[in-house]
This record gives C-alpha cells, structure tokens and sequence, in this order.
C-alpha cells in the first residue's frame, strides 16, 4: 500500500494521477499552508474535492486488508437497502487514484456538512436543552441501528457529526457491521476510552453488539456534561481523545473522579447509567452485554437496582418522538406512524378516525407502523399512550391528520369538507345524454334563426335563382342537421 507522502503526491497533481472520469477537473482544499487539507479515519486519508460546486470526501486507504473491496461492496448494498438518514450513500472506485505508479482503489461520498461531536457540545455547553435533545436523538439513532442490525463499530467523537438542523450523521464506515459480515475478521477495535477493555484482549470478529459499551459511554457522557457543563473544563475535553471516560477509569470505576463527580449530580437517570455501566465491566466479554436501552425498561430498572442493594425510584415514561410522514390523508391510504419512548412499560396506539376509536396495544417502546385507512371522517386523531412499570397511564400525546379530499365519484349530492370546498361531482351517463340532448335542442334553434337570417341576406343579394336555392338548401342542412349534432357532443362531454 501507498504511505501517506505518496498519497499527498498524487492528491496534489490530481488532473495526472485521478483516474474517476465523474472526478475530472476536481480541485482539492487547501489548508493555510497551502497543502491539501485532510484528516485521517480508519485506515484510510480523507480529502475534500469539489467539482461543479458539488463537495465529495475522498478517501484513500495507506494500509489495505483482506477482502476490502468485497467487504465495502456489502456495506454499501444493506445501507441503501435499509435506508437510514444518519449514512451517506457512497461509491467504492476500483483504481481510482495512481500513487507512486500504483493504481489503489478510493471511496467517495457527499461530503457532510456540520460539527463534529465535542465541537458541537463546546458550542452548546450552556444550553442543558439542546444538549438533552441531543442525547436523546442519540439513544434513538441506537435503537434504530439495533432493529436494522447495524453497528458501526467504532463510535466515537471523531466519527459523529451534527449537522446544521441538529441531525446526526455518521462518519467512517470502515469498522461496520451488518449482517453478512458478521463473524469476519474485526478490523477496528476504536479508541479505548470508548470501548469496553475485553475488545482489545485478543482478536475479535465483527459484531452487531460492538457498539453497546460505546453507546452507553456517549450517552452517559452526554448526560453529565447537560447536568455539570464544568466537566467539560475540568476534564480538559476539548485536548483530549476521549468523552469523560478514559481507559483507566474503566479498571476501577467506582473509585474514578469522573464516577464520584457523576455520583454527585441529583440527576437520577444519571445513577442508573452509573450502574449499568459497573454492570458492563463486570461482564468478561462485550458480546456479554445488552444495550442500555433494554436496562431503562422498568423491570431491567428493578433487577438492577436489586444487584447493587439500592432504591433507585422508577423514572417516568418520556415520549422522545412522535410523528407521522402525512399531515393530510385520504380513504385508502396508508399512515406511517413512528415513534420512541424513554422508561416506558408497554405503548398502546389509538387512532380515531371520526366514526369510532381503534385501539392497538403494547405496539413496543419504539418503531414505526403502517396503519391503512379505511374509514375517515373529518380529522383523524392519533395517539401514543405510554404506561408505568404499574400498567398506569402515564403520558398522552396526540397528533392530528386533517383529512385530504379525494377525486372518488360521487352521486346524487355535493358534499363540502370543514373548509367549505366541494368534492368534485362525477355526472352518469344518463346526466351526459339529457345534456347532449338539450344542449342539441338548443343549437338547433340556433340554427334555425341563422338559417332565417342567411335566406334574407341571399335573397336581397342575389335574388331568386336555381343557384340560389340550391345554396339555400345545403345551408339549410347545415343549419338543422349539423348545429344539433355539434351541441349534442358539446352536452355530452360537459360535467354538471
């Protein structure tokens, strides 16, 4: 494989060395230097180029391994199949780039605007809401991950970004994991104050739970850093590789800093995260671990707190999301529902679609369904009720579908929706032929009329010859065939 001067070379003569004709004429970013600019992840170096005001991260591998491009190929197939907005779609070149007279294989994808993790957390550190929100798309994005078995494999600060409307994205796919590769040589293993110490004992294979310590480490992070912005300080965050938790803590973690300054916060979430994670290092293997999730389910909540002899009261169920992808919908038409929740129990849906309430019960915690419409009246009212480890209701929230009107027939009446606008009417048959027949009538009269007026004009003009009536006659036919004919079809075709 090229090292990275080599790489540097050929990124700087690109009109010689890039061989991707959709690349031709691309231009590379410069630091202030005036050298490319780029940043390492993986195995891989990773430029900016851009061609026709369009932006691409390019990405150059200085240290190859088995299967790469087979593997790629993989990756790149499940997460079109599945679709998740936290990916970016990306193209895996054969020979893209010539490097010290060897044609290497490059991957490009749309380069992602926004921040990386810690900046945007320094740009946010007051701001306990947005920090919040964040942790809680964080736990969403998880659990997604999980029901499309997905793991990336190497999260960390350096591979998440926020975007400019505060989505996450994610970075550096060289470490995931989907199933066709699980069980195959393991690649990457993270950064250490990420991931649970058994990752680096020996060598692993890929895993769809690889990202269960790494997750709960962020979100946990997350969490503190809303309730104690000053960890971010004390901790030196901002230099440092790691998001509070450093490799050393995890050999003692209940005699840490970072777990006494954690301990200290009246946050209650905050003592269960602290001891799902004792939990974790206790396990001998990261593939021994659940995710996090599955702990904040009341009765995980329970068996915990029972391990460690504590009473930790029960959270309450929180709605993290609720939304449908249709704000109007129509007879026959098909709903998607999703939505996520935080410490519930079990999650009832209801739907009211005018005529009567459908209820569909313990739907899960989180997901997405669709729901067809069979019957609509008015508005559609849709709600996610969540229930306490107790079977109580404890939250409601509610979301309105105005009904669309459809283009259906419809005989015998107009109907007006809530806004006053009429459903378009569809004449029948028997509608169209009485039109085309007294539309018929009337031009005839018509005719007549013109039929009377053009023999006056000829026969003050002309005068009285054979010509003339035979003029008068096929003017006549005109008059009183053809005018009935034409207003019979123009009847026939007008709606009511």
């Amino acid at each position: 494989m090229p090292n990275k001067n080599d790489i540097l070379i050929a990124i700087k003569n690109l009109d010689i060395f890039l061989k991707i004709p959709e690349l031709k004429g691309a231009i590379v970013r410069s630091n202030a230097n005036g050298q490319p600019y780029f940043f390492t992840g993986g195995f891989t170096m990773v430029f900016q180029l851009t061609k026709n005001l369009k932006k691409w991260a390019f990405r150059v591998w200085y240290i190859g391994f088995n299967q790469q491009k087979e593997r790629f190929h993989i990756i790149s197939n499940y997460l079109k199949s599945q679709n998740l907005s936290y990916f970016a779609d990306f193209i895996y070149d054969e020979k893209g780039l010539l490097v010290n007279g060897e044609l290497v294989d490059t991957i490009r994808m749309e380069w992602l605007d926004g921040d990386l993790l810690k900046d945007y957390i320094e740009k946010n550190l007051n701001n306990k809401k947005k920090l919040q929100d964040l942790a809680d798309r964080f736990m969403l994005m998880c659990e997604y991950l999980h029901k499309h078995n997905i793991s990336h494999g190497d999260l960390q600060h350096g591979n998440i970004l926020v975007d400019n409307n505060d989505n996450i994205k994610l970075i550096d796919y060289d470490s995931v994991c989907v199933p066709a590769i699980e069980g195959k040589e393991e690649l990457i293993t993270g950064l250490r104050g990420y991931q649970h110490p058994s990752r680096f004992k020996s060598a692993n294979k890929a895993s769809l739970k690889a990202d269960y310590f790494s997750e709960l480490i962020i979100y946990l992070s997350l969490c503190g850093l809303a309730e104690n912005p000053l960890l971010w300080y004390k901790f030196k965050l901002k230099s440092t590789e790691v998001l509070l938790f450093s490799e050393e803590d995890f050999t003692n973690l209940q005699k840490s800093e970072i777990y006494k300054d954690l301990s200290n916060l009246t946050s209650k979430i905050i003592k269960v995260l602290l001891n799902i994670c004792t939990d974790y290092l206790n396990k001998p293997s990261y593939l021994d671990l659940k995710p996090f999730q599955s702990y904040l389910d009341p009765a995980e909540l329970i068996q915990s707190c029972e391990i460690y002899g504590k009473e930790i009261p029960l959270p309450k169920p929180e709605i993290v999301d609720f939304h449908v992808l249709k704000g109007e919908i129509s007879i026959g038409e098909f709903i998607d529902i999703y939505w996520s929740t935080r410490n519930a129990y079990r999650c009832d849906i209801l739907i009211n679609n005018g005529y009567k309430t459908i209820r569909y019960e313990n739907v899960g915690i989180y997901g997405n369904k669709k729901f067809l419409i069979s019957e609509l009246k008015g508005n559609m009212n849709i709600y996610l009720v969540t229930f306490d480890m107790n079977q109580k209701e404890s939250i409601t929230r509610n979301i309105i579908v105005k009904e669309k009107i459809s283009n259906y027939p419809i005989q015998n009446e107009n109907v007006s929706n809530k806004s006053g606008e009429e459903k378009p009417y569809s004449s029948t048959l028997g509608d169209k032929l009485w039109m085309g027949i007294v539309v018929a009538f009337a031009y005839l009269l018509i005719g007549a009329v013109v039929l009377i007026i053009g023999g006056l004009i000829l026969e003050s003009t002309i005068g009285k010859n054979d010509s003339n009536i035979l003029i008068y006659k096929i003017f006549g036919n005109i008059c009183f065939i053809g005018f009935p004919i034409i207003g019979f079809i123009q009847g026939f075709k007008s709606e009511k």
